[in-house]
């Protein structure tokens, strides 16, 4: 029964690996300009997702996440509001000036013309604190 099925499979695999020696995978190149040696960036796949790296890696190891920003303004100084993710994959906003000059950061998406008050995220952050989980020790068998 394995050898009804590998002999036609060791010839497949051979003719795949033939096939791919000539098959060269092309890097999409950015708008973005290398800081280091001024070469335009390209898009990378690592392991959590797509990054901006140089093309000349060996000399030039730079490399920068990509950024996502929507279309609405900072509600506090008028800046660019940034996705970010944490490291459980949820999202929040923040200010592309903070932590410099503004100290916007939010869980909702922040909507034209809203007003941010931070006293008000101030009580959010108090009423939404994660509780810390207690475990009752367990008597000792003797």
């Amino acid at each position: 029964m394995i050898e009804k099925f590998y002999g036609p499979f060791q010839k497949e695999v051979e003719k795949v690996e033939k096939e791919l020696e000539h098959v060269k995978i092309e890097d999409e190149v950015s708008d973005v300009v290398c800081d280091k040696c001024g070469r335009m960036m390209v898009y990378k796949y690592g392991k959590y997702g797509k990054f901006l790296a140089c093309p000349g890696y060996p000399e030039c190891k730079n490399a920068k996440p990509i950024i996502e920003t929507i279309d609405v303004p900072c509600p506090k100084c008028g800046g660019k509001v940034q996705v970010r993710k944490t490291k459980r994959k949820r999202n929040y906003y923040i200010c592309e000036n903070n932590p410099k000059s503004c100290d916007y950061i939010s869980w909702n998406k922040p909507k034209i013309g809203e007003k941010w008050d931070p006293e008000e995220a101030e009580q959010v952050k108090k009423e939404t604190k994660p509780k810390k989980k207690t475990t009752k020790n367990k008597a000792k068998k003797k």
